[in-house]
């Protein structure tokens, strides 16, 4: 029975980064119409209308949360909600979805390197070459081919974009207290519900469109039901049962994914140099996570 639930677990995982990869291409469409926490804030509500009356039947009192908890689900809803949704709708308002793909894919890396810092521990030489190897693929890809150019070639959709890994760490690591007391159901909708809150405090100062088509408010509902209620819970629930590296490992299926997506939804090109630099970034998360 446990060989067949954490099987189960690692299919969810392979689901979720499908539908995270399709998540470039639905935020690269709503990007496009609404500000950015418009953006985020209408992802979330679509979430909250399923996550909110599936707590409350799983568990009554899962509303009421103790000081500690709220303190963890709030860096929770800091990092992974306000932050990487900030991060992550206006970065790919600059960049290409498949291009934004490819820096987020240092996902897994970034969450090693902090939970070594934070633990102390000292990292191995194979995942040091990890490292170095998806730091080379994301740096060619910056640079649009052509490393010697790389802080000239170097834009503030790239910034926005790093900027993705960096929150996700947080959120991932500090997930794993988060859940020895909470549920990943109850983990993700407290996330989620928190960071929608900081979310709302900056939509008075974007303007709303005047008319918004349906393909846009599908896009927004695939965000806020594959990307967040279905991503989120399936993701908490890796964390909790096979831990933060090894589920944060599955993040490396997203940009491959992410590209197909891309060429099929949005009609981009894929330049040779982001081949190569997924190959490392792919090459070196792997590596990060076999040693």
């Amino acid at each position: 029975m446990k060989d067949k639930a954490e099987q189960l677990i690692h299919l969810k995982l392979i689901a979720v980064a499908i539908m995270w990869g399709g998540t470039f291409i639905a935020t690269k469409m709503a990007s496009a119409v609404f500000g950015t926490f418009t953006g985020a804030a209408l992802r979330y509500v679509f979430a909250l209308v399923l996550m909110i009356p599936m707590l409350y039947l799983q568990n009554k009192q899962a509303f009421r949360i103790s000081r500690k908890q709220f303190f963890q689900l709030l860096i929770l809803g800091f990092s992974g909600i306000f932050a990487y949704s900030f991060f992550f709708f206006t970065g790919l308002k600059h960049v290409k979805a498949s291009h934004g793909a490819l820096i987020v894919a240092l996902n897994p890396v970034m969450v090693m390197m902090l939970s070594a810092a934070i633990n102390r521990e000292r990292i191995r030489p194979m995942r040091l070459v990890g490292i170095l190897l998806s730091l080379s693929g994301t740096a060619l890809v910056i640079s649009r081919g052509n490393p010697a150019d790389l802080f000239t070639m170097f834009g503030w959709g790239d910034a926005l974009m790093l900027g993705c890994p960096v929150s996700w760490a947080v959120y991932t690591y500090f997930a794993k207290d988060a859940l020895k007391l909470s549920t990943p159901l109850q983990a993700s909708t407290w996330a989620i519900i928190l960071g929608l809150v900081l979310i709302s405090c900056f939509i008075p100062t974007e303007t709303y469109p005047s008319q918004v088509s349906l393909d846009i408010w599908l896009a927004l509902a695939y965000l806020g039901i594959c990307g967040s209620f279905l991503g989120f819970v399936w993701y908490y629930q890796g964390i909790s049962k096979i831990g933060p590296v090894r589920t944060a490992a599955y993040n490396n299926l997203i940009p491959v994914f992410a590209m197909l997506l891309s060429v099929i939804m949005l009609g981009e090109s894929i330049a040779l140099y982001t081949l190569y630099g997924s190959l490392l970034v792919i090459g070196g998360v792997y590596l990060v996570n076999r040693y």
